[in-house]
């Protein structure tokens, strides 16, 4: 997985350029819940439903796979500051068809200010930042038990590592220079894989297999084995800087890469051999609708782009053969913030602002038909999903 703009709000896994600044909305949604889990409370229940145990050996959680998702969800206004009101924060396990399980609830003056940023590969934990500095949350989903610790100061947790999440992976940030490191599940040091100056090693992203990592190090994309941290400069475009976004498969790595002279950032595929890069979508000339692509799916119906436009909007678009980009309106949102969360055949998971209140909403998008398959709806003026997590097995 990625890492994403703000670890506060997560959503949706970006590596953007420091050139290009791209606001976050946030969102999630309170109704429809179908089942709740241990850590839940019957009495803050947000809708009535049947109410069932979660454990390892059975249930939702273990039935979780391709398709689900973890959704944290907020039932706060989502004015501004001055205007916005505290309420009950809730972790949701979704399933594909959207049948929702509370796997935890926070209470609107207790606690409530915790982030989302990642689930193990192996189910069984959430990984959270918190609203202090350095801080880190962890719940075991199958029981409700939430804990949390505090990394040294400038440091940060980017997501477990992978493919079960067996460690957390960290930033630090500081005026000597940037790192990217490896702790154990209580916060104890075990490794630092990258060291390098400042305003570099802020993104690091596990392989499927978690044999290495991509980064952005002082010379651009670098790939690091985590078992020693040895690192290896990978080729980048002409002229152009570069940092990860994803791993588009086992053995190539997504990046974004914003040419000398140029203020629109471009998708590029680069092979974690060493090989020569390619790109993967055109050129933008920073003249609207898409100022730059940020991110990148490959449905069957075609190549679907996380793209930035004017005044903080980020957007669906389609790249054409000739590869020019398209708008793609998602039925039954405001179109302003449509952040894809992952695919999974034909379809995109987004988080979408769904009134003008920016409340966001989870919903399965298939961009061949049009279709909306609505998950949590976030109603006018609540918040709604300001984090989700799909689940991906050993990715």
């Amino acid at each position: 997985m990625g890492t994403r703009v703000d670890r506060g709000r997560k959503w949706l896994r970006f590596a953007v350029l420091p050139a290009l600044a791209v606001l976050t909305a946030a969102g999630c949604a309170s109704t429809g819940v179908s089942n709740v889990g241990p850590a839940a409370k019957s009495s803050s229940q947000s809708a009535s439903g049947t109410t069932t145990q979660v454990a390892q050996s059975g249930g939702p959680l273990a039935s979780a796979g391709a398709g689900w998702t973890l959704a944290e969800y907020s039932a706060a206004t989502s004015f501004d500051s001055a205007h916005s009101k505290a309420d009950a924060t809730t972790l949701y396990l979704v399933s594909p068809l959207g049948a929702k399980t509370v796997m935890y609830h926070w209470a609107a003056a207790k606690d409530s200010s915790w982030r989302l940023i990642d689930w193990s590969g192996d189910k069984s934990r959430a990984l959270f930042a918190g609203s202090a500095p350095s801080t880190v949350g962890q719940l075991v989903l199958a029981t409700g038990s939430f804990t949390s610790f505090t990394l040294p100061a400038g440091t940060q947790a980017i997501s477990y590592s992978r493919p079960d999440g067996t460690a957390i992976l960290a930033t630090e940030q500081g005026n000597s220079g940037d790192k990217i490191l490896r702790y154990d599940l209580t916060g104890k040091l075990e490794k630092t894989l990258v060291a390098g100056p400042q305003n570099t090693a802020s993104v690091a992203i596990y392989s499927p297999d978690g044999t290495a990592l991509a980064v952005n190090g002082a010379k651009g994309v670098e790939e690091v084995t985590n078992s020693t941290g040895a690192t290896r400069s990978l080729p980048a475009p002409a002229g152009a800087t570069c940092s990860p976004v994803r791993w588009w498969n086992a053995s190539t790595i997504l990046a974004t890469c914003l040419a000398s002279g140029r203020v629109a950032p471009r998708l590029w595929l680069v092979p974690a051999s060493g090989a020569r890069p390619t790109a993967l979508t055109q050129q933008r000339s920073g003249h609207g609708p898409d100022l730059g692509d940020l991110d990148a799916w490959q449905l069957p119906s075609g190549l679907y782009l996380q793209a930035a436009s004017g005044c903080g909007v980020i957007y669906i678009a389609k790249q054409a053969s000739d590869g020019s980009a398209s708008t793609v309106n998602v039925p039954q949102t405001t179109g302003n913030d449509n952040q894809i969360v992952t695919a999974d055949g034909g379809k995109l998971l987004v988080r979408a602002q769904t009134s003008c209140a920016e409340s966001t909403s989870l919903l399965w998008f298939t961009p061949a038909t049009s279709a909306v398959q609505m998950l949590i709806r976030a109603p006018s003026g609540i918040q709604g999903v300001i984090a989700a997590v799909p689940y991906r097995e050993g990715s």
